[in-house]
């Protein structure tokens, strides 16, 4: 087949159309992205996973870090102040953003509409998958601190 053939064929051959209904059902919006949420989510993990630390340190272990009982003294201030609200913002907010944050960008979702159908994709990146760990670990410390600082949810009766 020479040039010349080869050209008129494949002008007569339809071109495809890239809006079609098909391809708008397929295209899948990617809402984060995953490097970005992962240096997002190390950042406001960092201080919780501190403050876990030391509290583990000096309550657990025993070991006294002038650091960490200047800053528990600091938040002690705040929380006698109308700032009361900042210290749990920043320990339980920073993991909870850190956690949205690395679900939307590893996770897809696909609605086929004509099967009834929800598709949930997940894409194993690593540090992602890390830090959602971390986030779960923070949260979770945090609500057993809080069910136990507040004691039993019923009264004992006696």
């Amino acid at each position: 087949m020479d040039e010349e053939k080869l050209i008129k064929k494949l002008e007569g051959i339809e071109r495809p159309d890239l809006s079609s209904a098909t391809h708008q059902r397929q295209l899948k919006l990617v809402l984060a992205s995953a490097k970005r949420s992962s240096w997002i989510g190390i950042l406001l993990v960092v201080l919780p996973c501190l403050f876990i630390f030391g509290v583990i340190l000096k309550y657990g272990f025993r070991v006294g870090i002038p650091l960490f009982s200047a800053l528990e003294e600091k938040m002690a201030d705040i929380d006698r102040s109308c700032f009361r609200l900042v210290p749990p913002v920043l320990l339980v907010g920073g993991p909870l953003i850190a956690l949205a944050l690395n679900l939307l960008a590893i996770l897809h979702f696909h609605l086929d509409r004509l099967r009834r159908e929800l598709q949930i994709t997940v894409k194993l990146r690593i540090i992602n998958l890390v830090i959602i760990g971390m986030c779960l670990m923070i949260l979770a410390t945090v609500f057993m601190y809080v069910v136990a600082e507040n004691g039993a949810p019923f009264p004992l009766r006696r």
